[in-house]
């Protein structure tokens, strides 16, 4: 009897349990069935099989448990290069809450939209929730921190808004996080009820994530991965993440952190990855990489992390460091990446570090670097090697490459101590890593230029490994001397292709053919300004890559050989200022990717070849300063890309043609027998530009040096890009982080309590003329003292001037923390309704322009300006490529009295150069290095850009005129 009961119990129990799932496998069919019916487009038709007549075990995307029969995993995967119209679109249906079992919700890279609905949080037992790559937006609903069992939340590249949930990280089971690629605000919060012990890679990376990195994330104890790069964040690195025993990879880069790196990050003896700023984004996902860098550091990076035993990257570019480079690297350095390019490093490159046998990419340029370069250094193992713009002097050795390492940025291993795969994914998701990649167009870098080496050039190598790629090799802007060498490249002939540059050194013999035709790989050879003699050979005929050929400024004679019509790639030929005789080769117009053709200042005769016309690619065609004769061709009215031509000062005659691209009047004269200019605007027509002739008048004593115009130009430059910065280069989809109430000043690092708007209205006497120190066209500068002995200039902005200044808040407190020792210093900001201002240090001595203006008519020597000018172009380079920002060097369009230059431009070309300088500093010269700088001033305001110089070509040729 007792059995039977037992029986009847059991009996009873599985048919409630039968009859209970039957009702939980109807409701998740009832819920997929509410998930279809949110779906709005199904190009592809994943989910038409899903219907009543199939079991919906068996339906796309759907995997049931093989008992129960209840539904654990919708997984539907869109194709990341598909089009949008390609994919699964629609919202999120809150049927999908009714999935009681799910364990893994997927739907990434498709097109759904709206937001996360609330009651997701129902889902008690997920485990997996990956929405990245879709268009999800509103605020990450708190209730995903409810999910106890959840391990992995991948949120990424969607529109996300709102603060992180504070109960979010660190929460439960959750091992991995990544909020990246949104538009996310606020500071990050780590939840201080947990332990935060199951973490394991956090990524934040490109959201608007303010404050300080919280000093909880050390408790994150399993923490591999720190990825915070491309927020908003200020203050110091932690000292806490020290504590982090597993970290492998950190990202800290584009933020706005300062203070010094602490020692404690080498405690992390497993950290293999550190990326402490970066002024690209090479992770080509579709982040905004406008953001910029804006971090700086104090002090140097701690030698323990250094030599921190598995530290394979560091990248560290213009970062505000300095110090000394380590002199104890060993052969236990792990090293295979060292990035502190434009830094303030000085000292010696040390001969321990060619210990490094690994070591694949080294950025040591813009740095103050002295002594010799060590032959141990690796060099030809390096795919990427650049130690440019620094003062390393000495012979340049041929270094060992007996024993070099893998080549591989990246070494795999089995036990911990090593990145996995993922790891590795992460850590190089932000960097330039070629060997990781497929690219084709992989290029070895190799660059010494911009220091003091000196002696014959050696024999270069690179190694058997990495030999099937292309190979540029730049050691412009030296002191080589001694004869061009027969070789250069010793395994060249294995290479795709080869760009040389020996520019600006004092290299002189004659150009060898075997040094050309060694190489028929040859892609780019610049030698301008040296003194090469010798003629271009036949030869150079069967350098079927040859894109560019760059002799100006040379020695070579002799006539143009016919074949270099053969170089059917040519796209610039610069052989200007050389002693070349003979005519213009008529082939030359075979070249249909001809760009620029410069022959100028050399002794040819004959006609200008009528066949040129037929390089239809043609933009600049510099003929000036010959002996050409003849007419110009007619046919020169059809090239529709030719923006200059210059054929002054030769034996023309004939008529002028009409060409589609005005040119000035001055690009024709010296042609006696040439019939007058048709075009009407040219600035030799005697006429000075308007404004000049009156101040000239009004005094002639008045200063007239070229340091007016890169001074005027300087300041206003200045002036302009900082208030562009400020106000255009924020993003139209920037969400303010916080109303501005109650008028406060916005303030940075070291400011006192008395910055305050009150303070500063009163200081200035109510914006009061007395207190007027400069106007300008974006506004008005007053000088404050703010409390006895500390003044401030206050910038106050033209309103009219600029809309939606409550939208960049954000960006302009990421200005304050610029350093550089030429440009003022921002120190606080104010932006509202009806006032907007910005709050700089006082300079005492005045600005530029009146320093220039009281000082002229004195005795001002040469070392002084040259300093002004040397200073100021250092300031401008520090901007233009900091911010990848092109400079454009014609900035009359926006006023300014900018017409200085055309002016400047006049006297030159009537050889009054003297006038260009007040009489006192004329007299005491040195008049070669006053016209040096006159000649570099009329060279940065060339309209064609291919032949203009670059902000860091006119550096380093100021540094040549000390």
């Amino acid at each position: 009897m007792e059995n039977l009961v037992w029986l009847f119990v059991f009996g009873l129990s599985f048919f409630t349990f039968s009859r209970a799932n039957t009702d939980n496998v109807s409701a998740d069919l009832e819920s997929l069935l509410g998930f279809k019916s949110s779906i709005s487009h199904d190009p592809s038709n994943l989910l038409s099989g899903w219907n009543l007549t199939t079991d919906h075990c068996s339906w796309y995307g759907v995997t049931c448990d093989q008992f129960s029969g209840r539904v654990t995993t919708l997984e539907i995967t869109g194709n990341m290069t598909s089009s949008a119209g390609d994919k699964v679109s629609g919202t999120l249906s809150v049927s999908i809450a009714k999935l009681s079992e799910l364990r893994t919700f997927s739907v990434p890279h498709n097109v759904f939209f709206g937001e996360i609905p609330a009651n997701i949080g129902e889902l008690r037992f997920l485990e997996v929730l990956e929405l990245q790559g879709n268009n999800f937006s509103g605020k990450i609903p708190d209730q995903i921190s409810n999910l106890e069992f959840l391990r992995v939340l991948n949120l990424s590249f969607n529109s996300f808004t709102g603060e992180i949930p504070s109960k979010l990280v660190g929460r439960g089971n959750l091992s991995a996080i990544d909020l990246s690629n949104n538009q996310l605000s606020g500071g990050i919060v780590i939840d201080s009820s947990r332990k935060c012990e199951f973490l394991t890679h956090l990524k934040l990376s490109n959201n608007y994530l303010t404050d300080n990195i919280p000093k909880e994330i050390g408790k994150c104890r399993n923490l591999r991965s720190l990825l915070l790069d491309g927020n908003i964040l200020e203050g110091p690195i932690p000292a806490e993440i020290g504590r982090l025993s597993e970290l492998r990879v950190v990202d800290v880069s584009r933020n706005s952190l300062t203070d010094r790196i602490p020692v404690e990050l080498s405690n992390c003896r497993k950290l293999s990855v550190v990326v402490l700023t970066n002024l690209n984004d090479f992770s080509n996902d579709g982040a905004d990489s406008s953001r910029g860098e804006f971090s700086a550091f104090d002090g140097g990076v701690p030698y323990e992390l250094f030599l921190s035993p598995s530290l394979q990257i560091l990248w560290a570019p213009r970062a505000n460091l300095g110090g000394r480079l380590p002199d104890n690297w060993n052969e236990s350095c792990s090293l295979r990446v060292l990035n502190l390019g434009q830094n303030s490093f000085n000292g010696v490159v040390s001969k321990s570090l060619g210990n490094c046998k690994n070591l694949t990419y080294l950025d040591l340029s813009l740095n103050s670097l002295v002594g010799y370069l060590p032959m141990q250094l690796q060099v030809p193992c390096m795919v990427y090697f650049n130690v440019s713009q620094n003062n390393i002097t000495g012979v340049l050795p041929e270094f060992e490459r007996s024993s070099c390492g893998t080549n591989s940025m990246i070494v795999y291993g089995d036990d911990d101590s090593f990145l996995d795969l993922e790891d590795i994914r992460i850590g190089y998701a932000n960097i330039p890593v070629w060997g990781f990649t497929s690219d084709e167009k992989f290029v070895i870098v190799h660059e010494f230029s911009c220091n003091r080496f000196y002696g014959s050039l050696p024999l270069f190598s690179i190694e058997n490994k990495i030999l099937a790629t292309s190979y540029r090799l730049m050691l412009n802007n030296n002191m080589f001397n001694g004869s061009l060498p027969g070789e250069l490249i010793s395994n060249c002939s294995d290479l795709l292709s080869l760009s040389v540059n020996l520019s600006e050194n004092q290299l002189s013999g004659m150009i060898f053919e075997a040094l050309l035709l060694d190489c028929l790989q040859l892609m780019e050879f610049e030698a301008a300004n040296n003194q090469i003699g010798g003629s271009v050979g036949s030869g150079v005929g069967n350098l079927t890559k040859l894109q560019r050929l760059d002799l100006r400024g040379n020695k070579v004679s002799g006539s143009l050989p016919d074949e270099l019509g053969n170089l059917k790639s040519l796209k610039w030929v610069l052989l200007g200022w050389n002693n070349i005789t003979g005519q213009v080769p008529s082939q030359l117009g075979q070249l249909s990717s001809l760009t620029v053709l410069d022959l100028s200042y050399n002794a040819l005769t004959g006609s200008i070849p009528a066949s040129l016309t037929n390089a239809t690619n043609l933009e600049t065609l510099l003929l000036d300063h010959n002996g050409l004769s003849g007419e110009i061709p007619s046919s020169f009215s059809s090239l529709s890309n030719l923006t200059t031509l210059n054929v002054s000062f030769n034996d023309l005659s004939g008529h002028i043609p009409s060409l589609q691209h005005q040119n000035d009047c001055d690009s024709f004269k010296g042609n006696k027998n040439l019939q007058s200019c048709p075009y009407t605007n040219s600035a030799g027509t005697g006429i000075l530009p308007a404004g000049v002739e009156d101040k000239k008048l009004q005094s002639r004593k008045q200063v007239k040096t070229f340091i007016i115009a890169v001074a005027t130009s300087a300041s206003a430059v200045f002036c302009l890009i900082l208030v562009t910065v400020i106000f255009i280069f924020g993003r139209k989809k920037f969400a303010r982080l916080g109303s501005l109430r109650g008028k406060v000043v916005v303030t940075f690092a070291d400011t006192p309590n008395e910055l305050t708007y009150d303070n500063v209205v009163r200081a200035t006497g109510n914006f009061s003329i007395g207190n007027l120190i400069g106007t300008g066209g974006f506004g008005s500068t007053y000088k404050a003292e703010l409390f006895p002995g500390y003044l401030v200039a206050v910038k106050r902005l033209a309103i009219g001037r600029f809309q939606g200044i409550q939208q960049f808040d954000a960006e302009i407190r990421t200005l304050g923390h610029i350093r550089h020792k030429n440009l003022v210093t921002l120190i606080g900001y104010y932006g509202g309704e009806a006032e907007m201002f910005l709050v700089y240090k006082y300079l005492s001595g005045g600005n530029l322009e009146t320093f220039i203006h009281n000082k002229s008519s004195k005795n001002v020597q040469w070392p002084v300006i040259h300093k002004i000018a040397m200073d100021i172009a250092q300031a401008l380079a520090y901007l233009h490529y900091s911010w990848k920002k092109s400079l454009d060097p014609s900035f009359s369009e926006y006023g300014n009295g900018f017409n200085i230059v055309a002016w400047a431009r006049l006297l030159i070309k009537e050889g009054r150069f003297s006038e260009l300088f007040s009489p006192e500093l004329w007299d005491t010269g040195p008049k070669d290095n006053l016209l040096g700088m006159i000649k570099l001033a009329a060279n940065c305001t060339v309209e064609t850009l291919s032949i203009r110089l670059s902000v860091k070509q006119v550096l380093e040729k100021l540094k040549q005129l000390k």
